[in-house]
């Protein structure tokens, strides 16, 4: 029952995933009372063209945020589209309350020219505006629209950015197909050099050693398929067919991925022949939320920026992305602590203390890897140019996540006599039977059943 359920969740979101990329990235708006909607950024360089097409526009009052009449006794139009001219995203001011066009630093910044004010007529239905980008306007380009009296606003807004050469993805996204083609190619080399290592007589091969091998051709294919889906968009093709199966594929690794490094901490196979009752619950919990992962990921990349559901889903997946991290950590220090409890009530210290370091070791490098990857990454987007934000911080969470796979593949790489799957032959059959019911945390390997089905052959 329970792995027919895993199955309907897995189709369940690749269906999901294959629904979503078909999905035109056209911002629809409908009754909506934000005072600002973010449009998107682009970076742009000198020959590049910006389009907005606005069509169906529909504005009501709302009483309850109505603004006074100045003195004047005319209201000052403030309905249309902000423009923020910043070199990266850090420099570009977020803002949640008020009117923005009320703030002394924009006023600064619409004097100067950094930013520019897009009125738009409430009693006309449509807007048009084209724009190229001259030399010494090349920077990254933030488009907000701005409701400043909160009025109940619906429309359907279509963005084209286009750089010099007709390429259709932004200054900092260009080189992301040669940076995605390397990566594939890198994983293939990685798992062409696992698989000599799986296949040389003298290791002993166990079922997380298989995976990891399985988890590299993912990998080099998802990465196959994402080089050539950022190709074509930057064509200005839909590249619909690229982009549904490097989504199925990147949902396959990332469900891989992450029960590959859960089996590895909790001990499957290298200290214990078994999953308990736990290990299984933790499963069953951890492949649900990296589904939901994967499926918030995707309807934030393939969404339009600025609706509600875009908004929604890129809150989801920090959060559902910290549980995995928080689990996985808590089942490697869950696997230290029973190590070091079942050394000390069998006198066996000194013999599980190579183990016990070497789950130190993998806790340390799982959390200097989530440290990079979810909080150095971040920071990097933010702080880089324009021209760099994205193809320097995808290379270099590629070679963080290759680097982190080469070092655990390492630690638990199969060979003969490997200290970290042996254990004493004085211990019994009953260790396995009571561990298997979480009863008693047994130390037994495979290593000791091979060893034991040879003697009986």
């Amino acid at each position: 029952m329970r792995l027919k359920t895993a199955s309907s969740l897995m189709l369940a979101g690749m269906a999901m995933l294959a629904t979503v990329a078909q999905a035109r990235p056209e911002l629809v708006i409908s009754a909506d009372q934000r005072a600002l909607i973010d449009i998107g950024s682009f970076g742009f360089l000198p020959g590049g063209t910006l389009t907005m097409n606005l069509q169906n526009l529909k504005v009501e009052p709302a009483l309850e945020w109505e603004e006074p009449v100045p003195e004047g006794g005319k209201k000052e139009e403030r309905i249309g589209f902000l423009i923020q001219k910043a070199p990266s995203e850090a420099d570009a001011v977020d803002w949640e309350f008020g009117c923005i066009l009320d703030d002394p630093y924009f006023k600064m910044d619409l004097d100067e020219g950094r930013s520019e004010f897009l009125p738009v007529d409430p009693t006309k239905t449509t807007f048009t505006y084209n724009r190229e980008i001259k030399e010494g306007e090349q920077e990254r380009w933030t488009v907000l629209f701005v409701n400043c009296p909160r009025s109940i606003v619906s429309y359907r807004l279509k963005t084209i950015e286009v750089n010099p050469g007709g390429n259709y993805l932004s200054a900092g996204d260009i080189p992301l197909p040669k940076v995605y083609g390397a990566a594939a190619v890198a994983y293939a080399v990685a798992g062409l050099a696992w698989l000599y290592i799986l296949t040389r007589n003298d290791t002993k091969v166990f079922w997380p050693h298989k995976l990891l091998f399985i988890l590299a051709v993912m990998v080099s294919i998802q990465k196959t398929f994402q080089a050539l889906k950022t190709y074509y968009m930057g064509q200005g093709n839909d590249a619909e067919g690229w982009t549904v199966m490097f989504y199925i594929f990147a949902f396959l690794k990332g469900s891989l991925s992450i029960l590959i490094i859960i089996l590895i901490a909790s001990g499957w196979m290298f200290i214990k022949p078994f999953l308990n009752q736990k290990d299984k619950k933790i499963i069953l919990i951890i492949i649900p939320l990296q589904i939901l992962s994967n499926i918030a990921q995707t309807i934030e990349s393939e969404t339009a920026i600025g609706s509600i559901n875009w908004a929604f889903w890129r809150q989801v997946f920090p959060l559902v992305d910290l549980v995995s991290c928080v689990v996985i950590l808590v089942v490697i220090i869950q696997t230290q602590r029973h190590l070091s409890e079942a050394a000390e009530a069998e006198g066996k210290v000194a013999e599980s203390k190579s183990k016990y370091k070497l789950w130190g070791s993998f806790y340390l490098v799982t959390v200097v890897y989530m440290y990079l990857t979810r909080i150095l990454i971040e920071f990097l987007r933010a702080a880089l140019p324009y021209q760099y934000v994205l193809w320097v911080v995808e290379l270099l969470k590629e070679v963080i996540t290759l680097g982190f796979y080469v070092i655990v593949g390492y630690k638990f790489r199969p060979y003969a006599n490997n200290p970290y799957t042996l254990i004493d032959e004085d211990q019994d059959d009953h260790d396995i039977e009571e561990g298997a019911t979480g009863e008693h945390v047994g130390l037994q390997t495979m290593s000791r059943r091979e060893a034991r089905t040879d003697r009986d052959d």
